[in-house]
């Protein structure tokens, strides 16, 4: 019995080594894929829990940043890039990601501002999980920004809805780019900054 399997598996099993070598390349980079994807999977859709960053602590208003780092630097560089705007027209800015360690009682703040990423057509889980965390915004003054590589116009209507059904004011709707143009050439972080200043 033993004999008859092992002849089985002797056929099947390629008897070149370069189609020794294929199969397993294969199987490796089959492996290694599996993993990215559980891994990007896993980085998009968990909490990321920093330290609470203070921008201009002397400001006279008061916003707070929420962002979701992602699996690149995009989004950290359009939320910082918003919150220097900020700071530029004298606010006092507060920066967190959204998760269990974010603020949830707003009413210190004067502005909030929601910067959210793109996966598969809506807006990150963790911004969706914190925002439903906080509940009602008490008609707070909002600014999304909902960032994404490409197309992303259906998270961002997924996201005001959002803001819109928990008692948020938009004051303002950005759609950020990192690899399709943005509107007038302009980088998504130069868009941010020169919204972030026309903020009074």
């Amino acid at each position: 019995m033993m004999n008859s399997v092992m002849q089985h598996i002797r056929k099947l099993w390629p008897q070149k080594r370069w189609k020794k070598i294929l199969l397993i390349t294969l199987l490796v980079l089959t492996i290694v894929a599996a993993s990215l994807l559980v891994y990007a999977s896993v980085g998009m859709n968990a909490d990321v829990i920093t330290e609470l960053v203070v921008k201009n602590p002397q400001g006279t208003k008061a916003a707070l940043i929420l962002y979701h780092p992602g699996v690149s630097s995009f989004s950290h560089d359009v939320a910082y890039a918003f919150a220097d705007g900020l700071t530029s027209s004298g606010w006092r800015v507060e920066i967190a990601t959204p998760s269990i360690g974010a603020p949830t009682d707003l009413s210190k703040y004067s502005l909030l501002v929601v910067s959210s990423n793109t996966y598969g057509f809506n807006p990150d889980k963790p911004t969706i999980r914190h925002l439903e965390r906080i509940g009602n915004l008490n008609e707070i003054q909002t600014v999304l920004m909902t960032l994404g590589a490409g197309s992303a116009q259906e998270s961002k209507q997924s996201l005001e809805n959002t803001i819109q059904a928990s008692d948020g004011i938009i004051v303002k709707s950005l759609l950020l780019y990192s690899m399709a143009p943005n509107e007038e050439g302009k980088s998504a972080i130069e868009i941010a900054t020169q919204e972030a200043q026309q903020i009074t």
